[in-house]
């Protein structure tokens, strides 16, 4: 009796174990601000072990010196695709229709110096293996203009 007790708790925490993301697949890029000694650098994420639906966020930051840089305007374009076989993909927040496993979600600041866009992703269809998260920002502040991308993907 033991026995059969423990083997069903160690099944019950494995399950449980598979459900619960795990650690995130991340990539980041960065690129000059001409003129003003600030970078632009961009980050995407996303969760690595997901039963049904996984988080994602992306982001557009810019810093000089490793503080904070204000610019007149920055701008984030999340990308999110489900790869596989006949895959399909949802977005909370929905976002913008590319293809039927492929959608973006954008966001622009003024005046500030970041630009975050973050949701769940729902990838379906009879073989999905994976999602790529790409990230793609730029940052405009007096005349010049700099952009940078990221992708992550498992």
């Amino acid at each position: 009796m033991k026995k059969a007790l423990l083997t069903t708790h160690l099944v019950g925490v494995l399950l449980v174990g598979t459900a619960v993301p795990g650690a995130a697949i991340s990539d980041t890029g960065s690129t000059p601000l001409p003129g003003t000694g600030a970078k632009v650098e961009v980050n995407a994420w996303h969760c690595n072990v997901y039963a049904d639906k996984c988080s994602f966020k992306t982001s557009t930051k810019t810093t000089k010196g490793g503080s904070k840089y204000k610019v007149r305007k920055i701008t984030n374009t999340a990308t999110v695709k489900a790869n596989g076989w006949q895959a399909t993909l949802s977005l909370s927040p929905s976002g913008t229709y590319v293809s039927e496993n492929t959608r973006q979600v954008s966001w622009t600041n003024k005046n500030t110096w970041i630009a975050d866009v973050s949701g769940i992703a729902d990838p379906g269809g009879s073989l999905n293996t994976s999602i790529t998260t790409c990230s793609d920002g730029g940052a405009f502040n007096a005349g010049v203009k700099a952009f940078a991308s990221a992708c992550a993907n498992d």
